[in-house]
């Protein structure tokens, strides 16, 4: 039955795999040349640092507008067919700003990579050219990935890497063909970046979003060259450990980087450049606030307890009520199902890990952990669950390691 399950899975995904040598021979030589006849990685970021940071925040707002209309245009064409001179004027504008965002993409791939870069030297992360493995990315749409899971119990099974910007309809074809044809639960997701060398981060989502995935990304490169890494492939908890691990450093590192390029922000003295809330009322009246993960925390809790009672059924409807009620504050999620929480449960810090012994050990081994850098180094030796609960276990170091 396995067998007939893959075969399914993959005649599924066929049309539409993503190929990652392409990808590899479309970037990696044009990011090296460029960086050999630029020399970008020995300018620091004081170098022409105002207009470089003022390139990257016209860059990210350049990015959201792009992805609006492209939602716009999806829509329109979908459900307006008459709509010609609004799809036209779109078109005239996203091919304006397809223009503009390819004009300022080399620089501020550059930008981003020396801010993190610079980052990872505070920490100690430096050999004599730099961090290692260099700290490479691209700023483009990041590939999809088809996940499968059993039905009766929630396992991270099937991973194919797919095209980045698959439509609704191809990704309900190709869950349906999946679900259709075995007993397994199946979910396109998007990615917000993968690890490919140079490594993929999303640019829609904004300028801290983009310096956390490229950071979480180097992590996973970092960690490929030891133990902790080299078992990724391996899948459960030794996969659990790894996302978790890059997370937590992807968000620390992400965090500098954001700092040492607001310092370097036109007219900026230092500190975040967020938004201004937006308003409303605090009173005491006001409902609670609606947290997405915990609410998904609690989601996942229950389902797991329908699926060890049996009840897959009633696992799979409650999931739905769940996805509709998550719909009903904001967040579009498409499909809610056993598939959905194996890959986002893989980042055992998040909600949808439920209650993750994996996420609360790793978390727990950062608290201990005087630096990042010791906290990195620590976990890379790991090999095993088993292994992170018998150091947890053992007595704390103390100030001297």
């Amino acid at each position: 039955m396995a067998g007939f399950e893959r075969s399914a899975v993959t005649f599924a995904a066929a049309p539409y795999r993503f190929s990652t040598a392409e990808w590899e021979l479309a970037n990696l030589p044009d990011k090296w040349i460029r960086r050999l006849l630029n020399r970008p990685s020995t300018l620091p970021l004081d170098f022409g640092r105002e207009q470089r940071v003022a390139d990257a925040h016209e860059f990210f707002a350049v990015s959201r507008s792009l992805w609006s209309i492209e939602r716009q245009l999806l829509e329109l064409q979908a459900g307006m067919t008459t709509a010609l001179d609004d799809v036209s004027s779109l078109r005239e504008q996203r091919n304006r700003l397809l223009e503009r965002q390819g004009q300022l993409r080399p620089a501020v791939e550059e930008t981003l990579e020396t801010a993190i870069a610079e980052s990872l030297q505070s920490l100690g992360f430096w050999a004599v050219t730099g961090p290692f493995p260099p700290v490479d990315t691209v700023l483009s749409g990041s590939p999809t990935i088809l996940v499968t899971s059993p039905r009766d119990r929630i396992v991270r099974q099937d991973n194919v890497t797919m095209q980045t910007g698959l439509t609704n309809k191809e990704r309900d074809r190709i869950e349906s063909q999946v679900e259709e044809q075995t007993d397994l639960s199946a979910v396109v997701v998007n990615t917000g970046g993968i690890a490919l060398y140079p490594s993929i981060a999303i640019p829609y989502a904004g300028l801290d979003f983009a310096l956390e995935v490229a950071a979480h990304e180097w992590v996973h490169h970092w960690l490929w060259f030891r133990p902790l890494g080299r078992r990724y492939f391996q899948g459960g908890d030794v996969t659990a450990m790894n996302e978790t691990v890059a997370n937590i450093a992807g968000r620390e590192i992400g965090e500098l980087a954001r700092e040492r390029l607001d310092r370097h922000a036109p007219g900026s003295p230092g500190g975040h450049l967020h938004n201004a809330p937006a308003a409303g009322s605090e009173s005491g009246n006001d409902p609670p606030p609606f947290d997405f993960q915990e609410e998904m925390r609690a989601t996942r809790i229950r389902v797991d307890e329908l699926l060890a009672a049996g009840e897959v059924d009633q696992a799979e409807a409650y999931m739905e009520e769940r996805r509709k009620r998550f719909v009903a504050h904001g967040y579009r999620l498409r499909k809610l199902n056993q598939a959905y929480f194996a890959f986002h449960g893989t980042y055992a810090d998040t909600g949808a890990a439920g209650v993750s012994v994996i996420g609360q050990q790793i978390e727990e081994l950062r608290r201990r952990s005087p630096t990042l850098a010791d906290f990195l180094r620590t976990a890379a030796q790991f090999t095993s669950a088993e292994e992170l609960s018998a150091y947890l276990a053992g007595p704390m170091p103390g100030p001297d390691g």
